[in-house]
């Protein structure tokens, strides 16, 4: 099954990108973020960083301190999200929207972005946007964490283990 296991707030998120496992990038207006999705901590943290290394033809940004020698791509504001939606067993991300909120804000829309299993047995709510633009949503490569990332804020999923 999965948990929710954060929701940081994150001023001016931009953009995106997971390693090769479960650790995730963040720029934002604020700097660079690393966060590891497994435990929703962030390890890394540089708030002078412009992320001036941003390359916008190949939409990378060099790693940093766990994450040195590597090459992050990332997507959001700046990108268009090409996060899996799926996981090779089965789960899967859907985006509804813009829909009515919730009472008693169904004057306004949102985008829900709902985890379902390809056996059609589950179905939950992980996240919506409202007053925060979505910026990008998905799984890491290992399958193991999800992320919706929106301009205010990150929140994370991972599976219970």
């Amino acid at each position: 099954m999965w948990k929710l296991i954060n929701t940081i707030a994150v001023g001016g998120l931009e953009n995106i990108g997971f390693d090769s496992g479960d650790r995730l990038v963040v720029l934002s207006s604020q700097g660079i973020g690393i966060f590891d999705c497994l435990t929703g901590e962030r390890i890394f943290r540089d708030r002078e960083s412009s992320w001036e290394d941003f390359d916008p033809v190949s939409a990378t940004v060099p790693g940093m301190d766990v994450l040195s020698g590597s090459l992050i791509r990332v997507c959001g504001l700046d990108e268009p999200d090409f996060l899996h939606k799926e996981t090779t067993d089965g789960w899967m991300l859907e985006c509804i929207g813009p829909v009515p909120d919730d009472a008693p804000f169904e004057k306004y829309l949102v985008h829900k972005i709902f985890l379902t299993h390809k056996e059609g047995q589950y179905r939950e709510l992980v996240d919506k946007d409202g007053p925060c633009e979505l910026r990008a949503y998905g799984f890491s490569p290992t399958g193991n964490t999800l992320v919706v990332a929106l301009s205010c804020d990150l929140t994370i999923w991972s599976r219970v283990h």
